[in-house]
């Protein structure tokens, strides 16, 4: 009785720390050109907020996202048991030390991203097909970057639940993304006048820290890829 109740909170506990996890990640998502800068320009450059455009363009990101997701997910199961054995395998892991040493050279060595001087140039139509196009573009174009989504898929995936949870916790995450785009364009279409200065003053600051965010992303896993490919070899 006491082993059983002991796994049960080992198992609670590991769920909670996967559930923060992934809080995190979508917060660090949440940070990018498509999910905040490109979705606060649009209200910037008109000082208004057009919900049915924007609805538009938050859907097709999230929606993208949420596919991206699933065939992510769908991959790691199918191909987990023999990705596993060739991850596993010595070349894979010389492979995981040269990667790992690239990603981290990027990400000290590459040039500091430049602050933009002047505003983002807003797209000229609002009309429900270009937001659908941008928010495809923008989406599709980060799907090379996404790291912090594919370690949060590779959490989902190691997790001991069923596919209707999978989808739901992958739900969950592409809401997360968009929710600090929401809570600014909230408050900009409550504070009116009073919040616009600001926001066209932070939207630089904002896609320069994005891409800061980025390099840093990349020395991280470069570390670690790095790290775990030596072990490997070592032992």
């Amino acid at each position: 009785m006491v082993l059983a109740c002991h796994t049960f909170v080992r198992g609670k506990a590991a769920h909670m720390g996967n559930l923060l996890a992934l809080v995190g990640l979508a917060l660090l998502d949440s940070m990018s050109l498509g999910t905040l800068v490109i979705p606060l320009v649009l209200v910037i450059s008109r000082r208004r907020v057009d919900t049915v455009p924007l609805f538009f363009y938050f859907a097709t990101v999230v929606l993208i996202y949420f596919a991206l997701g699933i065939a992510i997910a769908l991959g790691f199961d199918l191909l987990s048991n023999v990705a596993g054995r060739i991850w596993d395998s010595e070349p894979a892991q010389w492979f995981k030390v040269v990667a790992g040493l690239g990603l981290l050279a990027y990400g000290i060595f590459a040039p500091d991203p430049v602050k933009r001087d002047g505003p983002r140039t807003p797209p000229r139509s609002l009309h429900p097909g270009a937001m659908v196009a941008l928010g495809a573009g923008a989406a599709l174009t980060e799907a090379a970057t996404m790291i912090p989504y594919l370690a949060a898929n590779g959490i989902i995936t190691t997790m001991d639940i069923g596919w209707p949870l999978r989808l739901a916790l992958l739900a969950a995450y592409c809401v997360v993304m968009i929710l600090p785009a929401l809570v600014l364009i909230a408050a900009a279409a409550l504070a009116g006048q009073r919040i616009w200065p600001r926001l066209e003053k932070i939207v630089p600051t904002l896609e320069r820290e994005s891409k800061i965010t980025l390099l840093w992303i990349a020395a991280i896993v470069g570390v670690w890829m790095a790290g775990s490919g030596l072990s490997a070899v070592m032992n």
